[in-house]
């Protein structure tokens, strides 16, 4: 089979899709789970080993103890190739260069108030060229690129309500690069992070729940990973939850992004400090522009009244909606990524919620939710993994 038939590469990527998901198998292992003729990837290995993509570890294992012969131990050549991941989002830039299994090598950030609106592709330019020179040449192989919203393949822009994001053009970003680059939704990016990169731990399928500015769910399976066409897939910050309820930017009333979205939380704490003197808000910032989250779960603690209401309807109307998606998409795990849920009381609150209404599914009493530590770089990260998933590993359907 000739190395650039389309048969033969996408053989390889599902070799090196199965290494890492195992991080240490051998040649036999991978033909048995693969279904390849060992010979088929005798040949593939030998290609991955001379591209420096796989190594053998030099540990080998036998089937029964004192006979048989050993199998030497394959797994991913992870200091050979660097992988720049960026995440745009409303707090601003976030940059990490990590190797080819995700282990982080470096940071950067710009705030969002610190570049113009207008200029964001030369920002983006300027942090991946600044990335580059900090490594030897050729060393960083392929970038990844995670957006808010969804990206137009068509014009080479972000799908968005919001305008911040207008002047964003990925034909002026890929005309100063050599190293292309490949794009996708932050929060997908995310999830994608938990399959490639933390592998021990994340099933075939999951759900990965995000919940920031907006709120948006990835439905994760290992068999289907490509770019949606229906980019609205996955809004779940825009189910109604109450038809009664205040009416979105998206123009639908009761959305659950109005309830329990960083943005909606806030915009309404700084309502209630402008128009309550009663407020415990009021006591613990000098102006409302100065209520963050944190101030948000300080005035929760102090049984502020209107904070209590609407933080335990928000998280009830999540909870029920989580529990929802649970009916209609199956998953062997949830993942939930909130800046709101570092605060133990929150976390512990919708946890509990969510069990609560899983136990009417007796094959979900038992499911897994797993609160993932707050990171304001693991966009950035998902964005790495995206980079190795169709750079690294060479998968086609992006």
């Amino acid at each position: 089979m000739k190395k650039t038939s389309e048969t033969y590469l996408q053989n390889k990527a599902k070799v090196l899709e199965f290494i890492y998901r195992v991080r240490e198998t051998s040649r036999i292992e991978i033909s048995k789970e693969t279904q390849l003729t060992p010979a088929s990837i005798t040949y593939i290995v030998a290609d991955l080993i001379k591209e420096n993509k796989i190594e053998e570890t030099g540990d080998e294992i036998r089937d029964i103890k004192g006979s048989g012969r050993s199998r030497k131990l394959l797994t991913i050549h992870k200091s050979n190739n660097l992988l720049i991941g960026l995440e745009i989002n409303m707090k601003g830039i976030f940059l990490s260069v990590t190797n080819a299994i995700g282990e982080v090598q470096s940071i950067d950030k710009i705030e969002d108030s610190a570049y113009a609106i207008e200029e964001i592709n030369e920002t983006i330019l300027s942090m991946i060229h600044k990335a580059i020179d900090d490594y030897p040449e050729n060393l960083i192989t392929h970038i990844g690129l995670a957006i808010p919203g969804h990206f137009d393949p068509e014009h080479q822009t972000i799908i968005s309500n919001n305008m911040r994001w207008r002047y964003f053009n990925l034909k002026e970003i890929n005309k100063e690069l050599s190293i292309p680059v490949v794009i996708e939704n932050n929060i997908e990016c995310m999830a994608l992070s938990e399959y490639l990169f933390n592998s021990q731990k994340s099933p075939e399928n999951f759900l990965f729940f995000h919940v920031g500015h907006g709120l948006f769910c990835s439905y994760f399976q290992a068999n289907k990973i490509e770019r949606k066409e229906n980019y609205y897939i996955g809004e779940i910050g825009h189910t109604v939850v109450d038809i009664h309820g205040p009416k979105c930017e998206c123009g639908k009333t009761g959305c659950l992004q109005t309830y329990i979205s960083d943005s909606w939380l806030l915009k309404n704490a700084q309502f209630l400090y402008r128009h309550s003197k009663t407020s415990i808000v009021r006591s613990l910032v000098d102006s409302p522009d100065e209520i963050t989250l944190e101030v948000l779960a300080q005035g929760y603690k102090l049984r502020d009244n209107y904070l209590i209401t609407q933080i335990d309807s928000g998280l009830t109307f999540l909870a029920t909606s989580i529990a929802n998606t649970l009916i209609l998409h199956d998953a062997n795990k949830i993942y939930i990524n909130s800046e709101l849920l570092k605060y133990n009381d929150f976390k512990q609150i919708l946890t509990e919620q969510i069990q609560d209404q899983l136990n009417f599914i007796p094959t979900k009493r038992n499911l897994e939710i797993e609160v993932l530590t707050f990171d304001e770089y693991r966009g950035a990260v998902g964005a790495c993994a995206l980079a190795a998933l169709v750079g690294f590993i060479g998968y086609s359907k992006f």
